[in-house]
């Protein structure tokens, strides 16, 4: 395999940084070292820090462009498409939740932060929203809840609980084995309250 291009290398030494030390504390020298790049090499590339961190969400948001992925999709059944959802989450949370928890945490004190943070979660949630709603409208889920807080939910029960655990360290975080029979857990629990019918 041929050795990571720099672009590559010193987005994923910040990733790697942030998730460490925050973004505040990550600094652009180190970013450099940790990529094996000269500092200059990171200017002319990405013009500063906050350059870094918007490259690194516009990659985020190109790998989720098609919403939801084909792969996800259970064609007829809602339900097990959202469990492929759910897993999906529970995974891109175990990759990225040390980084993401770090940037939440900062987002309110550092402006480029919270502008990074408020587009990905957004368009993240927008897309979710849209996806529920054109379900709604073909009465797979119950039509009486707004499709915003329908997928504030589904997030809630994925995402956000890795990242309570990390935040925590107790439970351990899932093991790779147990992350289907998780995902379908936590959408029986949201299935029961917003599937077509109650229970069903």
């Amino acid at each position: 395999m041929p050795p990571a291009n720099t672009r590559t290398r010193i987005l994923a030494a910040t990733a790697e940084l942030i998730a460490e030390r925050g973004y505040a504390a990550t600094t652009t020298s180190a970013i450099a070292e940790r990529a094996g790049v000269n500092e200059v090499t990171l200017f002319r590339r990405f013009g500063s820090k906050a350059g870094i961190l918007r490259a690194m969400g516009d990659m985020a948001a190109a790998a989720r462009r098609e919403f939801p992925p084909p792969d996800a999709i259970v064609a007829g059944d809602l339900r097990a498409t959202l469990g492929r959802l759910a897993e999906i989450e529970i995974r891109d949370a175990i990759t990225s939740g040390g980084l993401v928890l770090r940037l939440t945490l900062e987002a309110r004190a550092v402006p480029e932060v919270q502008a990074a943070m408020s587009e990905i979660a957004s368009s993240n949630l927008e897309r979710m929203a849209e996806f529920l709603g054109e379900n709604q409208a073909d009465e797979r889920l119950r039509t009486d809840i707004d499709p915003h807080l329908l997928a504030e939910a589904f997030y809630g029960l994925t995402s956000t609980l890795v990242m309570q655990r990390m935040t925590l360290a107790e439970p351990d975080l899932p093991a790779d084995e147990e992350i289907t029979a998780l995902a379908a857990k936590l959408v029986e629990m949201l299935w029961s309250g917003v599937g077509p019918e109650r229970g069903e």
